[in-house]
């Protein structure tokens, strides 16, 4: 045991700088491997406890107005299937209806939010605190929605004040609200709970009435059959309708994307760590070929030999798989920290535990089996070609370039590109760590830009504008539109609008039976959109579906469907296929004004003239037409409803470029160590017919310098194709009605600044790596 822990420190020292590059490429990948394990394992525990104490609906419509009660209650108990239901009334008021009192007090005026009142359910759709237990308010308290304080500073203790038609009533701020189905800024509405007697007293009395009318099946996938039929009945249905895979995936939405960017760059590091592994395994082996050379002669077998370097690598890679394992666990709470603000605190469990070690095992199987194939080469090399020949495992072959023609070249940049073309294999290495460096960097910096570009809004089903207005659904709709309508032709600030009625009718699901089918319908339906397969419908008989409709219909561009309407049936062809992630994805467009039927919602995409501030005049708008309207801000709109999702994009893409910077400036330091050991004859060599010392180093700037640039170039260029493709890839199973990711690039910082970026600091390493090689000489190397 005293031998072989003697070879180790011998050996370890030997190549210090390939080993050191060993255990930190394995630490930094199994940190992140296992924090993607912790991550995913966390996140699916909290909504499992989270959802098992609030039971949030299976099926879930919002409507405002009047409702019949006994009604629900008879299509319920109707249908088969269904297990319990409940009618739950919100108070809708304003942001500026809420002030929170104070030094420095402030209203809600400028959240995006739809804000609503509610009280406490008795069974089903329970609003939890951070310890995921059941809110119990008293009379004066208020509990406040946990997403809010993304956007305002408000704590325990605070005095918050709600005004509305002459009423004024002052809370307490007792708790935070955890709510399984109102816990993203993709829902675009939240509740406040209020105790069950400040609630009764002010329903009816302040705000406008609305009420979640909710069912719970015996099995959750009846919902959209469930939801077909309940739409067909003639029940109360003015709002939105969403079912309980939907609030998953937009409740998990963030933790999912960041899980999967996790994942793809530890994926990538875990590659470059093979490669540190081949790298300085094989360096090691050409170091020792004469050694190796003089245990096969006196009778040692492949096993004993590849034994003792398996030995000391399997001790390498473990020690990086401990120190990844710490750090990730170090680490968990920042990783887990919106799992945690979104469903409650969670504890780490056994099968998080367990989970995470596994993971980081399976890393060390994988390496160790890696090294095991590597060693194999030990076989091919016989005793002459080590003791006598000096045969390596690699063979140099002659490279006739010509480039030693060249009279423009200059010798330094002619000497460092010929080094390079002659002995790729040992500057692979940089290349490929470079490449898979960019590769990391790039696609989260993309997905960053993507999600909060303007550009984007037509991925989410509404074409890029400057101003989005919708007519709340209700009793006065067709009297708001038309004074919309008036308000909008007197306007001088709009330079043009488009103007979208929705309407409802049925068609046939893949399996046969009909479904309900809503539709964007007007002379610009569907114009602006992003189309996967297709175009926008340019006639009265064509459809464009959304791609979830698609799914659900089981159609293709070019098919015929039959749509019912008015007990009329219509052929109508699918134009084409386009995403969405508004209405729960599933909608429809036509050009077809369906006149016949009563509209279910109107919304006017406006375009304002040239130097007309957009946030400015949303506010204006909003505060000329009052209520019963939802005026944004393009700009406010992507903030509010993607900002949280792009500022946990943004903080991971700012570890990815330090992580992306060090491991860059790590690499070429134990590179080059390594490097000028082997090449130190080579180095005393020209300098002795007269290259200086700055000539050396130049042609070191030129080595590193040009392979770095074709690894990071190579890197941008296949991870904005091959990433697009991958992102699309985890969009598509998360069912959100995107199925075609196209990034939305900023060339400026993606082909300008990160590779400059990267370049220097490779540079500057290499310069600051070659400051010794004043002390390689003939004279020293002949003393040694």
């Amino acid at each position: 045991m005293n031998v072989k822990l003697k070879r180790f420190k011998n050996d370890f020292k030997r190549n210090s700088a390939g080993n050191i590059a060993l255990i930190l490429f394995m630490t930094l990948s199994v940190t992140l491997v296992v924090a993607a394990s912790i991550i995913i394992v966390q996140l699916t525990s909290s909504i499992g406890e989270m959802y098992s104490i609030a039971q949030p609906p299976h099926f879930l419509q919002m409507h405002k107005g009047e409702i019949d009660q006994d009604e629900i209650d008879k299509f319920n108990r109707s249908f088969e299937g269904v297990k319990a239901w409940q009618t739950s009334p919100m108070i809708n008021i304003y942001g500026d209806d809420i002030k929170v009192l104070g030094e420095k007090g402030f209203s809600l005026e400028d959240s995006k939010l739809g804000i609503s009142l509610v009280k406490q359910n008795k069974e089903y759709d329970l609003l939890l605190d951070s310890d995921r237990e059941i809110i119990d308010l008293k009379k004066g308290e208020i509990a406040i929605p946990n997403i809010i304080l993304n956007s305002y500073n408000i704590n325990i203790g605070d005095k918050v004040e709600l005004t509305g038609n002459g009423i004024k009533e002052k809370f307490q701020v007792t708790s935070f609200v955890y709510d399984a189905q109102m816990n993203s800024t993709l829902v675009s509405s939240t509740r406040i709970l209020l105790s069950e007697e400040d609630f009764d007293e002010l329903f009816g009395k302040i705000g406008e009435s609305e009420y979640l009318i909710e069912s719970y099946f015996t099995d959750k996938s009846m919902a959209t059959k469930f939801q077909t039929a309940y739409e067909n009945s003639g029940l109360p249905q003015s709002g939105p309708a969403i079912t309980y895979n939907q609030i998953i995936l937009i409740s998990a939405f963030v933790d999912i994307l960041l899980a999967i960017i996790i994942i793809l760059v530890s994926v990538l590091l875990i590659i470059v760590a093979l490669i540190s592994i081949k790298y300085t395994l094989m360096a090691s082996l050409e170091e020792e070929i004469r050694e190796i050379g003089t245990m096969k002669a006196i009778g040692m077998t492949y096993k004993d030999i590849r034994g003792l370097y398996l030995g000391k690598y399997k001790i390498l890679i473990g020690l990086g798989v401990f120190l990844g394992y710490i750090l990730a666990l170090i680490l968990s709470n920042i990783f887990t920290i919106h799992i945690d603000k979104t469903f409650g605190k969670q504890p780490f469990s056994i099968v998080t535990v367990g989970v995470s070690i596994l993971s980081a095992i399976l890393i060390y199987l994988i390496s160790s089996y890696y090294c095991k194939k590597i060693l194999k080469k030990i076989k091919s090399v016989t005793v002459v070609d080590a003791l006598v020949l000096g045969k390596g495992f690699h063979k140099r072959s002659l490279v006739r370039d010509g480039l030693y023609k060249s009279k423009r070249m200059k010798m330094n940049s002619l000497l460092g590109i010929r080094e390079i073309l002659y002995n790729f294999k040992g500057f692979i290495i940089i290349f490929i760590a470079m490449f898979i460096i960019a590769s990391i960097i790039v696609v989260p910096m993309n997905l960053l830009n993507t999600l909060g570009s303007k550009e984007f809004i037509p991925y989410m089903g509404s074409p890029v504008s400057d101003i989005l207005i919708q007519i709340d659904s209700g009793e006065n709709l067709e009297t708001s539109y038309s004074d919309l309508v008036r308000f909008i032709n007197r306007n001088k600030d709009i330079k043009e609008h488009q103007e979208i009625r929705r309407v409802r009718v049925e068609t046939f699901n893949s399996d046969g039976g009909w479904m309900n089918l809503k539709i964007g319908s007007g002379e610009d339906s569907g114009k602006g959109l992003k189309y996967t397969d297709g175009k926008r419908p340019l006639k009265n008989d064509e459809l464009a579906v959304s791609k979830l409709n698609a799914d659900e219909m089981g159609v293709m561009r070019g098919d015929k469907v039959k749509l019912r309407f008015n007990e009329i049936e219509a052929d109508f062809i699918i134009s084409g296929i386009y995403q969405d992630l508004t209405s729960g994805g599933m909608t429809a467009k036509a050009i077809n004004k369906f006149e016949a039927l009563d509209a279910e919602k109107y919304e006017f995409i406006i375009e304002l003239k040239d130097q007309v501030d957009i946030e400015e005049k949303a506010a204006q708008w909003s505060q000329e037409l009052g209520k019963g309207y939802d005026i944004q801000a393009m700009d406010k709109f992507i903030d509010q409803t993607l900002g949280v999702v792009s500022r946990q994009i943004g903080l991971m893409v700012i570890v990815v470029v330090l992580i992306g910077i060090v491991m860059s400036g790590f690499i070429v330091v134990l590179f080059m160590k390594l490097r000028l050991a082997k090449d130190r004859g080579e180095i005393a060599g020209i300098k002795s017919i007269g290259f200086t010392d700055l000539d050396v180093r130049k042609q070191y700037l030129y080595k590193i310098g040009i392979i770095s640039s074709l690894g990071i170039i190579l890197g941008i260029l296949v991870s904005n194709i091959v990433g697009e493709k991958i992102i699309s890839l985890v969009f598509s199973i998360m069912g959100l009605g995107i199925s075609k990711f196209i990034f939305i690039i900023n060339p400026g910082i993606i082909f300008i600044a990160l590779p400059l970026g990267l370049i220097i600091c490779v540079l500057t390493m290499t310069w600051i790596s070659t400051r010794g090689i004043d002390e390689y000489n003939i004279i020293a190397l002949i003393n040694e």
